[in-house]
């Protein structure tokens, strides 16, 4: 019977490249997985997962921001009907000092999707996400080069392929969609050479204003 895995992995963008440095804002991304074993919903898989994350993250080819640090991996069994999680307790991996490799002065919020498909037109069928805050250089014409570009699909089909081929046919990336209750396996992934944004999580950056009074 198929079931649900979801992979989250997440952790702190910091004031600078030190782990010391404050914490100044929070990131969490989410990949689905189709499971056809329940056995892979172990300890020993959160952890070798947890490799293939953090080979990705800290790959100078996934342009991710030195300043933007991954501090965890879970891995859970999730129902398909209701969404809600089914491992008790969490399986996580916690990183230390594990952070980008590339400098950005961009906002903390640029990034690029990595999306996922099966190759059909079927919306429920396409899904990705976005990684912590980027780091590469736009162009005059306000795209990506196709170096960097072809460098981020790269280490995106990497980390997918490596997570597809850690347990034979018993975890394949997937789309879930919430409305079919089902997962769709992933054929197809691509990377825009538009740069993009995520939205700013306010529960851990204030905003601040500059303020002045009308005459």
């Amino acid at each position: 019977m198929t079931t649900l895995g979801l992979l989250a992995f997440g952790g702190t963008y910091h004031s600078g490249a030190s782990a010391s440095d404050p914490v100044v804002e929070i990131w969490e991304c989410t990949l689905a997985a189709e499971i056809l074993n329940d056995d892979v919903f172990q300890q020993s898989y959160c952890d070798d997962l947890s490799v293939l994350i953090g080979e990705w993250f800290t790959s100078g080819d996934a342009h991710i921001a030195s300043t933007a640090f991954l501090d965890y991996v879970k891995w859970n069994k999730f129902d398909l009907a209701t969404g809600r999680q089914v491992t008790d307790p969490t399986l996580i991996t916690f990183f230390t000092d594990t952070n980008g490799n590339n400098s950005s002065d961009q906002p903390l919020t640029t990034t690029y999707r990595i999306s996922l498909d099966d190759a059909t037109r079927n919306q429920r069928h396409k899904g990705g996400f976005y990684p912590p805050r980027s780091a590469y250089t736009v162009q005059g014409d306000g795209r990506v080069g196709a170096t960097a570009a072809g460098q981020m699909l790269n280490a995106a089909q990497t980390l997918v392929e490596g997570i597809n081929a850690l347990s034979g046919d018993n975890i394949k990336v997937a789309v879930w969609s919430r409305r079919d209750h089902a997962t769709h396996v992933v054929s197809r992934i691509r990377v825009g050479d538009i740069p993009d944004n995520i939205r700013r999580r306010k529960n851990a950056m204030h905003e601040g204003y500059a303020t002045a009074l009308l005459a």
